[in-house]
């Protein structure tokens, strides 16, 4: 009960804080913290401040009565692979462990680590298990989870480590619902348990078709996809204002890349542009444009429709190409994502604000990566592409891609936790990225680095470049696409105007 009215007081201050001042970028409301993210060159510290201790006095902590919501789940099985283990951990038949998580009553108290993820109180204390040591690298969606004291649903498939005992096929999550969580703080939680036959019946219920994208339209200048590549996305800076709901702000990995290429081409700098994974695509231009390519150094030739030799593309540059034109790239030299700006940037509806394809959370235009036969629309461009040929980077200006970074970070919320030895080994140390790296971190080999007391906690908001440790003591350092919430402690955050170097290692 204490813990749910320290929840429904953050999200109370949330509420007060948004749109409280323009330089307030995003309020992130976690089970007991806030994080508030703002611009400082728009607002000083101590009158931000001042302003949250304002918002916290007018604030209501009333407990408004939520909304009874029942959520069908099949437990164990293949729908539930942890309820075996949570009953051996319990001494409870699993068929008990089953019994007892239905006939709970939970209360919502914040949403959180990915979008429309509801942190569920009210546990029978018999069923408390801890989390994995070591998180899954990948959660069915509807996974219906026990962490610690706590309950939840993941919305979408993804990361994580709770226990999995069940599975739901109600769509917990929809970015063209409004809102599109379908739970909210407060409301409560029934589970109904339902047989295979229901739950296929349900499934197909819940079932939506995904938007069509536009078709291409003679005339119309945009970027055919003959190749994808390993892995290219839409990316812009994010989206902001749905940390609420666990939306993650996505955006590019190396935002200083974008930001540069846009500048070139005459965009405004949170443009959406592709970002390429370490084997780039080949496109087709179906219209006159003029284009940069940054970050990583990627070999790349442009292909006349007309014929004649292909010519190599230089970096950081920008070129024009022509109607029938085909940009081919090859794999990163050096570094680990390089981005392809177009003039005008990419002409489509935007999700929640943004362009950004949000790989964890499932949200974005195409709600995936690039596939073959795509075509992506161009907007008109500020400035006609003739003007813009030419425009480049100084050379002594262009970042360096070298295999390595030194990381720039201050102390984490956790820190104190941890002791003058473990803080002496992580800076003292270096550590090598592990083959688990994507957009929303990267886990780092080294040494193992254990707070002194316990490995997780209440789950709180998660700033850019946190690095977490999780109970086995590695190290996660987390990149754009990270969680809103989370529950291992953090060691450290990276300064963020240099967060771009770790993005870009691979």
């Amino acid at each position: 009960t204490t813990l749910f009215r320290s929840s429904r007081r953050v999200h109370g201050l949330a509420g007060a804080l948004r749109g409280a001042h323009p330089a307030i970028v995003d309020v992130t409301p976690g089970f007991h913290a806030l994080m508030v993210e703002y611009d400082p060159v728009r607002i000083r510290l101590e009158h931000l401040v001042s302003l949250v201790r304002d918002a916290a006095a007018r604030a209501s902590a009333a407990e408004e009565q939520g909304r009874v919501v029942e959520i069908p789940v099949i437990y164990g099985g293949d729908h539930g692979p942890d309820l075996d283990a949570v009953a051996a951990h319990t001494g409870l038949a699993p068929e008990e462990v089953a019994a007892r998580h239905a006939a709970g009553a939970y209360r919502v108290y914040c949403l959180g680590f990915s979008p429309g993820f509801p942190y569920l109180g009210g546990l029978d204390p018999l069923l408390s298990t801890p989390r994995l040591d070591e998180p899954r690298v990948h959660v069915p969606a509807g996974s219906v989870g026990l962490g610690g004291r706590l309950t939840g649903i993941y919305p979408g498939g993804g990361p994580g480590g709770w226990r999995l005992i069940g599975r739901t096929p109600v769509r917990l999550f929809d970015p063209r619902r409004d809102p599109p969580a379908l739970l909210t703080p407060g409301d409560q939680v029934r589970f109904v348990p339902v047989d295979p036959a229901a739950y296929a019946d349900l499934e197909r219920e819940q079932h939506r078709e995904s938007p069509a994208l536009p078709a291409f339209a003679p005339g119309r200048t945009g970027l055919r996809i003959l190749r994808p590549g390993w892995l290219t996305t839409l990316q812009d800076l994010g989206r902001r204002g749905y940390a609420a709901y666990g939306v993650s702000v996505a955006g590019a990995a190396d935002q200083q890349s974008l930001m540069i290429g846009n500048w070139l081409l005459g965009n405004r700098a949170r443009t959406a542009a592709l970002e390429i994974t370490l084997t780039g695509p080949e496109v087709e231009f179906t219209g006159p444009t003029a284009f940069a390519l940054t970050g990583a150094p990627i070999p790349a030739e442009l292909i006349p429709a007309a014929g004649g030799s292909p010519r190599p593309v230089p970096g950081w540059t920008s070129v024009l190409a022509g109607p029938g034109d085909r940009l081919r790239f090859g794999t990163v030299t050096a570094g680990c994502r390089a981005y392809l700006c177009v003039a005008g940037g990419i002409d489509l509806p935007p999700v929640l604000g943004s362009l950004s394809e949000d790989l964890f959370g499932h949200i974005g235009p195409l709600g995936r990566p690039l596939q073959a036969g795509d075509w992506l629309p161009i907007g008109l461009p500020l400035h006609p592409p003739a003007d813009l040929a030419g425009r480049a980077l100084p050379p002594d200006a262009i970042p360096a891609f070298e295999g390595e970074a030194v990381i720039r970070t201050v102390p984490g919320p956790q820190a104190d936790q941890f002791s003058a030895e473990s803080l002496a080994r992580l800076f003292a140390e270096g550590f090598q990225v592990g083959p688990l790296a994507d957009r929303q971190g990267i886990r780092l080999i080294g040494p193992q680095l254990r707070p002194d007391g316990p490995a997780e906690m209440l789950s709180e908001p998660i700033p850019p470049g946190a690095l977490q440790a999780v109970p086995s003591g590695q190290l996660i350092l987390l990149l754009s696409n990270r969680q809103t919430l989370g529950g291992y402690p953090k060691i450290a955050t990276a300064v963020f105007t240099v967060l771009w170097r770790a993005a870009q290692l691979k």
